[in-house]
């Protein structure tokens, strides 16, 4: 099935738009990089640190897949 990306993209300027994407997934994976120790206490807290982690891996992975994908088209 064609991604949301794809669909958004089909009256537009492909190079600009896949160079666009990929800053964005960039900006996000920098986000979810950088460290928030409010947020980090507040799981430690609340007893889910530990799925607060795997979900920042699995978000991570995602947005690789997302960025292999734009690359390619």
């Amino acid at each position: 099935p064609m991604s949301i990306w794809m669909r958004s993209m089909t009256n537009t300027n492909r190079v600009t738009s896949k160079n666009k994407m990929v800053d964005g997934l960039t900006l996000l994976e920098e986000s979810i990089l950088k460290p928030d120790h409010r947020l980090r206490n507040c799981a430690k807290a609340q007893g889910c640190y530990d799925h607060l982690m795997d979900a920042r891996a699995l978000v991570l992975e995602y947005i690789n897949e997302l960025r292999e994908e734009v690359l390619k088209v």
